[in-house]
């Protein structure tokens, strides 16, 4: 996966438990935004390790991608229903089948 920076690629790699969104250009961006909502639910502390993420919004039902660098800091979500996957290949996989704009009807 290509970073929006060398700072997030190293935020990635070294930083603490993170959340990354895609770029518009489909790079990877550290979200200090949606980063400090999932620490205030899940505090830690975090175990290691990448995780790809789908989040469907319980309100509009869109599937959002993102990547979290410990799998237990998006374990769950007040607000979305929560599928992680071990690589971004099979979540993108799943995300592209439910259409343009991501629109899961119902949740899983």
């Amino acid at each position: 996966m290509e970073f929006c920076s060398p700072f997030d690629e190293a935020m990635a790699h070294t930083g603490p438990a993170s959340v990354f969104l895609l770029d518009r250009t489909g790079a990877l961006r550290c979200d200090p935004t949606w980063t400090r909502d999932a620490w205030g639910r899940a505090p830690g502390p975090h175990e290691p390790g990448w995780r790809w993420v789908l989040l469907r919004d319980h309100g509009t039902g869109f599937v959002q991608l993102v990547l979290v660098t410990s799998p237990t800091l998006i374990a769950s979500h007040p607000r979305a229903d929560v599928r992680p996957f071990a690589s971004f290949e099979e979540a993108s996989r799943v995300r592209q089948a439910y259409g343009h704009p991501a629109i899961a009807e119902a949740g899983w």
